[in-house]
């Protein structure tokens, strides 16, 4: 996998790393240009490459005669302890949380900062490139606007996908992939082909509100699991939920397990590949989204789920909605062994998905402007991410918790004991400012005094406004 990481990228990617855990301290002088070359055993041009990928990544900067100086150092700050949820099936009920944030929305300012809904900047995605792909083809090929399409979907988009999933080390069959409507078709199906209502799926603690949704529109009930806020769902924790007599209604686990929504953690590889075993010896079906996977802060992708199933058993759902085109609404799954039950419902759900979008997005993707943009859009990410750190740091009050994500734009954030982030998002409503209050992220309501954060958005002094205020609105709680 490293040997099709250029060399430069590695490079950065190494110094980076030292950048966040200190070991370079902000401020620092970074080695010349000859002695990093020096130093790597590469040429100048491949020194000149990493140390310009690294500025960048807004990482380093230049002074004029004088080299290269590392900027940014990573902020440390206390984290939220490991989920303690029961080992509890229960029926899910978020839609009433979800009405509540409904009542609370009516009175929000006409021009609320989005801080709530999980998606980049648009300034940040290649819009006018999809836009010019799909008026072509629209004007050249109507017959994507006459006709339905296929069951599958684009040929060409599954191939990239397989091409794409490759690169990663990791096995897909172009015939178990189908282009679905967005991820959150792809995932009803995925758990429509493996439970039956009153079953139970085992879940991250806390975890996307759109995964508990499906859980009570297909009447499943959820078994939260503990999750740690770097390191993802206990593997050891499932294991003893699924050995206890109470296991034997878990039928599927449902996971994000690379920078994960809402925590933005990341599973080490050796866990897994634990939860891979474990699943497959449980004859636990095991369902990855992997929907932030692309969104990592280095070149580095974390390996999926899929990359340890040697045996089609994993189901591999993701979307293009946080990299490339939100409102395009095209999904995928990979349904392994599952793939005929999966087509069929899907079938029997929409027949097919927009043939003019799958072709406008095979379009942009095929060609070198992808890799260039999300190489921009993960240093967008992560300096947004930073900046919006020091904006709570400095505004909310003392006690308060971050969770430093490996990747994506989400920040999970605890307040001091005894806060309702419930009523906060009522107050800050008001105030012209949403967020994703914590109860909504689990099955029995809890995290009543965490929230999530979007920072997709570049931070303007309009956002960083709006942070200050939500600030000043929890201290007042």
């Amino acid at each position: 996998m490293s040997a099709m990481i250029p060399a430069y990228q590695r490079i950065a990617d190494d110094i980076a790393g030292l950048i966040h855990s200190g070991r370079i301290a902000a401020g620092s002088r970074l080695p010349s240009v000859r002695e990093l070359a020096a130093q790597r055993n590469v040429s100048i041009a491949t020194a000149v490459g990493a140390l310009r990928a690294l500025e960048f990544r807004e990482l380093v900067e230049a002074r004029p005669r004088s080299g290269y100086f590392a900027r940014l150092p990573r902020l440390t700050t206390p984290e939220p302890p490991i989920s303690r949820p029961p080992a509890r099936m229960r029926s899910v009920k978020v839609s009433d949380i979800i009405a509540q944030m409904f009542s609370a929305a009516s009175t929000r300012a006409p021009d609320a900062v989005p801080l709530g809904a999980a998606f980049p900047d648009p300034e940040l995605l290649p819009t006018q490139s999809l836009q010019r792909a799909t008026a072509r083809l629209a004007r050249t090929t109507p017959r994507l606007i006459s006709g339905y399409g296929t069951l599958e979907g684009s040929l060409r988009l599954r191939r990239w996908i397989v091409a794409r999933y490759l690169r990663s080390s990791t096995a897909i069959d172009v015939s178990e992939l189908l282009i679905t409507n967005g991820g959150m078709e792809a995932l009803q199906l995925a758990l429509h082909a493996v439970c039956a209502p009153g079953d139970a799926v085992a879940v991250e603690s806390p975890c996307y509100f759109g995964f508990l949704q499906l859980l009570e529109t297909l009447n499943l009930k959820a078994c939260e699991i503990p999750t740690h806020p770097r390191s993802g769902l206990s593997v050891e924790a499932l294991e003893r939920v699924l050995t206890s007599p109470t296991g034997r209604t878990i039928k599927a686990c449902l996971l994000c397990p690379t920078h994960s929504n809402p925590l933005g953690a990341t599973m080490p590889d050796a866990d897994k590949a634990a939860l891979v075993e474990l699943c497959r010896r449980r004859n636990v079906a095991l369902i990855e989204d992997d929907l932030y996977g692309e969104l990592q802060y280095t070149e580095r992708r974390p390996l999926p789920l899929r990359h340890f199933d040697p045996h089609g058993e994993v189901m591999l759902v993701s979307a293009f909605s946080k990299t490339l085109a939100p409102g395009a609404r095209v999904g995928f799954i990979a349904a392994g062994k599952h793939t005929e039950r999966v087509r069929a419902l899907k079938f029997a759900a929409s027949v097919s998905t927009a043939p003019l979008m799958q072709e406008a997005l095979a379009d942009v993707l095929d060609g070198s402007l992808y890799d260039r943009h999300l190489r921009r859009l993960r240093a967008a990410c992560e300096q947004q991410v930073q900046q919006a750190m020091r904006c709570i740091l400095e505004s909310f009050p003392d006690g308060t918790r971050i969770v430093q994500p490996s990747g994506g734009f989400l920040l999970w954030v605890q307040l001091p004991e005894g806060a309702d982030t419930l009523d906060l998002y009522r107050r800050a409503a008001t105030e012209g400012v949403e967020f994703a209050p914590g109860p909504l992220f689990s099955s029995r309501g809890a995290f009543g005094d965490s929230l999530r954060l979007n920072c997709g958005h570049r931070i303007t002094p309009r956002i960083e406004g709006a942070f200050r205020r939500l600030g000043k609105l929890a201290r007042t709680a």
